[in-house]
């Protein structure tokens, strides 16, 4: 009797034990599925302007104000190069854009910009001719400037990686764009870079003005003297010496002017060339190239926005979804396109402090010959990636749409900050009433906006410098560029204060310190200033003591103007 009890006692006893690890297991698994799953906390719902330029205002007005009535949050924009400073160079012309933002001020909708450093017209979905301005073809030669494919075709949508101008013409517009649109830092949340052709990071490979058509898997565009000569110099870097590389790749090569990208794509593909050291080789620094572009436009726009606005910068990879599982060329369509490795290029973003927008959320599996497409699998890849970077997610749809439940499944599973729906058209229509779409996107889409919770730091800051700058990171998080962002005047309230508010998200507390905006630093004995959530009266130390901080707005007398440090400037 005793040993049947025992029995089924360690029976009872195993059962359970059963149970709970598949309760745990089922847990976790459950924890990764889309059910429990949730977009970012700060998600938010936009909307994609027009190609085409604006000409009936008050149409345009009542379009933002459809947007705005149904829970969008901001409208992004195309501010083309090809417009602002078509005159020549460094001759820029703001007055269109200045127009723009006020109407979508006025609206209450906020405003994404992206500076759009490529042409607008000759790719899907653009309804527009824009090239690039004129004289920047004289600032250098075609071969530096422009790309050519494997079969000769000189693409001028955007300019090259290669050429070393592009530096200096990105930080002229970059800077200028920050002079003029200052004022307009309320309504800009966050700026947009163009990193290439439709202002995304690639090489123009699939361009139907070249020939290509759907689902064809698109062309190499490295064959001027410049970009061959650049591979050439990468290999031999690589491997020391001709000698070298011939070791490497199993062949005899005599001069280095026969190191080259490959001669022939389709065969480079259908014989397995990307699959041997050469062609590993070649995919590898083909991307390269695009990340070296990215760090550099990256820190351009970083040097010239951040201390003015402050704010996120993101940039675009393209949802190359086709001939993705084709058994004789796979991927060969986001090979041409310079993506051959995800986890590469977005690590990429994540040292360049740039979020990651990427398309075809709205695109379902298919994989069959021809197109062999398989989007939502290529979705998954990259989000995943992005997500164990913590490279931050924005999603858009690659073709008009109403297939916003896919779009909710995606942005849900992979913990999207947002989301921008291409185009306005698609859900107002001219008159300004709310399209058939609208109610799908309301739905799926702009429901999973979360309420804004404000986590705010406020510092008042009795000047001590005519005009100075706050250097501040979220506890724990990512600092601004130094010198950090302006502070504004106050106002007569407070006479010699300057004032900053600061969404400090999920931290406890603001990390700061204080500087003229040219060098010179209240550095507290190489120590920084923590601010609390709410608001803080800031006062330097005289003779470069240690300032103070008050719990509270400043307490001022009619008298109380400002405070001189010995190193005011």
């Amino acid at each position: 009797m005793k040993s049947s009890q025992m029995g089924w006692r360690k029976a009872r006893i195993l059962a359970l034990g059963f149970f709970l690890l598949f309760s745990t297991v089922v847990g976790v698994f459950s924890s990764s599925g889309t059910a429990n799953a949730d977009v970012a906390t700060d998600f938010k719902a936009s909307v994609m302007a027009p190609l085409v330029k604006i000409t009936d205002w008050t149409a345009f007005k009542k379009q933002l104000k459809t947007l705005k009535d149904n829970g969008v949050y901001a409208l992004t924009t195309d501010v083309w190069w090809g417009d602002v400073e078509a005159a020549g160079d460094n001759q820029f012309d703001w007055s269109y854009y200045k127009t723009y933002a006020n109407a979508v001020s006025e609206s209450g909708l906020k405003w994404v910009p992206i500076l759009s450093t490529h042409t607008c017209g000759g790719n899907p979905g653009d309804d527009c001719n824009i090239p690039l301005p004129a004289w920047l073809w004289s600032k250098g030669s075609a071969d530096e400037m422009k790309y050519k494919s494997e079969t000769g075709y000189v693409n001028n949508e955007a300019i090259s990686p290669f050429w070393s101008g592009i530096n200096q013409q990105y930080s002229d517009l970059y800077g200028s764009f920050a002079t003029n649109f200052a004022s307009y830092k309320s309504i800009i949340p966050k700026i947009y870079l163009s990193a290439g052709p439709s202002g995304e990071l690639r090489y123009p490979s699939y361009y139907s003005a070249a020939g290509w058509s759907y689902p064809s898997r698109g062309k190499f565009q490295v064959y001027t003297d410049t970009a061959k000569n650049a591979f050439r110099n990468a290999m031999i870097s690589k491997y020391g010496s001709l000698s070298g590389v011939n070791q490497a790749w199993g062949l005899s090569l005599t001069n280095v002017s026969q190191i080259n990208p490959p001669d022939d794509g389709d065969s480079f593909f259908s014989t397995g060339g990307y699959n041997i050291t050469y062609g590993k080789d070649f995919l590898r620094w083909y991307q390269s190239v695009l990340e070296n572009h990215l760090g550099v436009i990256a820190a351009a726009a970083h040097s010239k926005f951040d201390s003015v606005f402050g704010v996120p910068i993101g940039a675009k990879v393209s949802g190359l979804h086709w001939q993705y599982n084709n058994p004789t060329s796979p991927h060969s369509a986001e090979y041409t396109a310079g993506y051959y490795d995800y986890n590469s290029l977005i690590q990429k973003f994540k040292d360049s402090n740039l979020d990651l927008t990427f398309t075809c959320l709205e695109m379902n599996d298919d994989g069959s010959a021809p197109a062999y497409s398989k989007p939502s699998t290529l979705v998954d890849t990259v989000s995943a990636i992005a997500n164990s970077k913590g490279v931050r997610l924005n999603g858009e749809n690659a073709l008009a749409t109403g297939n916003f439940q896919k779009i909710e499944e995606k942005m849900m599973k992979w913990n999207y900050n947002g989301f921008t729906l291409l185009r306005l058209a698609n859900l107002v229509n001219s008159d300004g009433t709310a399209s058939s779409n609208m109610a799908g996107f309301k739905q799926y889409v702009i429901s999973h906006t979360k309420p804004s919770v404000s986590n705010s730091v406020t510092i008042y800051y009795k000047r001590g410098y005519a005009s100075p700058y706050i250097h501040y990171r979220p506890a724990g998080g990512t600092w601004t560029t130094a010198p950090g962002v302006a502070m504004t005047d106050a106002g007569t309230a407070y006479p010699g204060y300057s004032k900053i508010t600061i969404d400090i998200g999920s931290a406890t507390q603001l990390e700061a310190d204080f500087n003229n905006g040219s060098g010179t630093w209240d550095n507290n004995n190489s120590a920084n200033y923590f601010f609390n959530s709410g608001t803080s009266t800031f006062t330097p130390g005289a003779n470069g003591a240690a300032g103070t901080i008050k719990s509270g707005t400043p307490t001022v007398s009619a008298m109380d103007t400002t405070i001189k440090l010995p190193f005011s400037a």
